[in-house]
């Protein structure tokens, strides 16, 4: 894929778990200084293919094919030689930074044995110190971060700490399992120039493992598309996205840009004439309320506020012990609307569906569901009020039972509320609710683990719906699913919304997720709105500096648009 000197190359790479084949025949290559993709959806193969390089497989695994790394073959090293090869040469970001740093241990305790581990193995870099670690991942301006726990950190701080552990010996190769997946889009922004550079100033090659286009497109020399456990398409990036081969890499683009829709700026970087050129030609309902002239609204919230104490004061009810994670919100939205409500991580905005949900203190301000203020509500008229919500969690498999099976899963509401307690009549129920959501109604014995993502997250939504609420919210039920799946949960929320006419709050950090299924849209920062308008207005004519700054981090599925925005950002 490269004219550069091959580093890594993958040869018919065979993977079975516990006699199931995972991975058929996969081949690539990874050159000197490159950067390759490995994109696809879940279930694909591509992390079990690049976990398979530094022998960081599941138990039971076995792997058949070549992996030649720098002239070694990887394939059926033993343990102890491949000691020398992880860390040293061959180093792992992972998904999930909380699962790889020890909770016990400060940031400096692990870059201290990051450095320790492999001192003296043959290969290895220069030793350096924590401190220099900190300032080669764009950290060093905190020097207190090496006394604080992984607690302490914010989830981009957290990932730069793996990164700078990774490379503490200065490997040849850098394996990125989807490291990025679930961030608020300016943390991953900062990510990908981070990684970007790290490439560049370390001279190391990247393995870069995601099933979001936009992300391949910013970082990406080469890519690797796996489909079923085989390599369906190999090319540059440059190839790829213009002239896919493939009719899945077809496919993956087509629902990329669906998400992106008008936004793709010009290859020139100057998007502006394309986006008013676009704003005058919407033609969509997206701008015009559908509620009736004096209707009430279905939820309506107005001067939130919500603060929490500030850790380590202890005066009760002093100003400065406290801090507003909600600061005078008000919001209302209408029987068949959706309000979008975008943000960074900790912006406030899950916080807001929290205390809709009774989940979390109210500080001062109304929460009114159906013209009834939620706030100091108790007993059985909170409950009854509470009926009217539906809710639909970020992650369906912490917040599926995965001991009940389908039918009981999907009906709790009714049962729990004594809406319906009769066996057979919840079965026939929980039959039409997942044919609602084009799921086979004959899975009503089927369990959690059984599911992929996406069925999860379908299930998640017939939950919602079985006890037909008024309000539906919606908290980033899209942001760790594929990009095709994404697009067909967010056309079923919408199918559901025409066809049973409830009220949604869609909570995401992506704007252009938002705008394909909102009316409106909240933008928030630091607790507060700092935009609000009809989602037209707020992606096409953003007045706030902070809403076109989001706008600007969300990567684009087209590298050369990509190059441009980044050009103009650093220029």
């Amino acid at each position: 894929m490269s004219d550069r000197e091959v580093l890594l190359k993958v040869d018919d790479l065979d993977i079975d778990v516990a006699g199931t084949r995972i991975v058929t025949g996969a081949s690539f290559s990874v050159a000197r200084g490159e950067v390759v993709a490995i994109v696809g959806e879940s279930g694909a193969g591509k992390s079990m293919t690049a976990m398979s390089i530094p022998h960081l497989l599941p138990a039971g695994a076995e792997c058949r094919g070549s992996i030649d790394f720098d002239g070694h073959e990887l394939i059926d090293a033993s343990e102890k030689r491949m000691q020398r090869y992880r860390g040293a040469e061959i180093a792992c970001v992972y998904q999930e930074p909380m699962t790889a740093l020890n909770p016990l241990h400060t940031v400096g305790d692990f870059l201290s044995e990051a450095i320790r581990s492999h001192a003296g193995t043959a290969g290895s870099g220069a030793q350096r110190d924590p401190q220099e670690l900190l300032e080669l991942v764009g950290l060093g301006s905190h020097p207190d971060l090496l006394r604080r726990y992984p607690h302490q950190l914010s989830g981009g701080q957290r990932q730069r700490i793996m990164a700078a552990g990774a490379v503490a010996w200065k490997p040849k190769l850098l394996i990125a399992d989807e490291p990025t997946t679930a961030l608020d889009v300016t943390t991953q922004r900062n990510l990908l120039a981070m990684f970007r550079n790290l490439v560049e100033q370390e001279d190391m090659s990247m393995i870069f493992v995601t099933h979001d286009m936009g992300v391949v497109a910013d970082i990406a020399d080469s890519v690797v598309v796996m489909r079923n456990g085989s390599v369906v398409e190999t090319g540059d990036v440059f190839s790829i996205f213009a002239e896919p081969e493939h009719e899945y890499t077809r496919s993956l683009l087509s629902a990329a840009r669906a998400l992106h829709g008008a936004e793709m700026i010009s290859a020139d970087g100057d998007g502006a004439a394309s986006r008013e050129a676009d704003a005058a030609s919407v033609d969509s309902p997206i701008a015009v309320p559908r509620h009736g002239a004096g209707a009430a609204p279905a939820l309506e919230v107005r001067d939130l506020t919500i603060e929490y104490r500030r850790s380590g004061l202890r005066r009760k009810g002093s100003p400065e012990g406290r801090r507003a994670a909600v600061d005078g919100a008000s919001l209302q939205v209408f029987s068949g609307e959706t309000l979008g409500i975008v943000g960074e991580s900790g912006s406030g905005k899950s916080t807001i569906a929290r205390s809709i949900l009774g989940l979390t203190p109210v500080t001062g301000g109304t929460i009114s569901i159906g013209g009834v203020d939620m706030v100091g509500l108790r007993g059985r008229a909170r409950r009854r009020a509470l009926g009217k919500l539906g809710v639909v969690f970020q992650d369906p498999t912490s917040s599926l039972d995965p001991s009940l099976p389908l039918w009981k899963v999907v009906t709790e509401p009714l049962w729990r509320s004594g809406m319906l307690r009769d066996q057979r009549a919840l079965r026939r129920r929980a039959a039409e609710l997942l044919e609602s959501v084009d799921m086979d109604p004959g899975w009503l014995h089927r369990r959690r683990h059984e599911l992929s993502g996406g069925q999860r997250q379908r299930v998640a939504i017939a939950r919602a719906i079985s006890h037909s609420p008024d309000v539906l919210l919606a908290d980033e039920p899209t942001s760790a699913l594929d990009v095709t799946v994404q697009v067909t949960v967010l056309d079923l929320l919408a199918r559901l919304q025409k066809e049973l006419d409830f009220a949604c709050v869609f909570i995401s950090h992506d704007l252009y997720v938002v705008s394909t299924i909102s009316d409106h849209v909240l933008v928030m920062k630091d607790g507060q709105i700092v935009e609000a308008g009809s989602t037209a207005d707020v992606i096409h004519n953003p007045t706030s500096d902070y809403t076109r700054t989001l706008l600007g981090a969300i990567p684009v599925p087209d590298p050369v648009a990509q190059k441009a925005r980044r050009d103009v950002v650093t220029a």
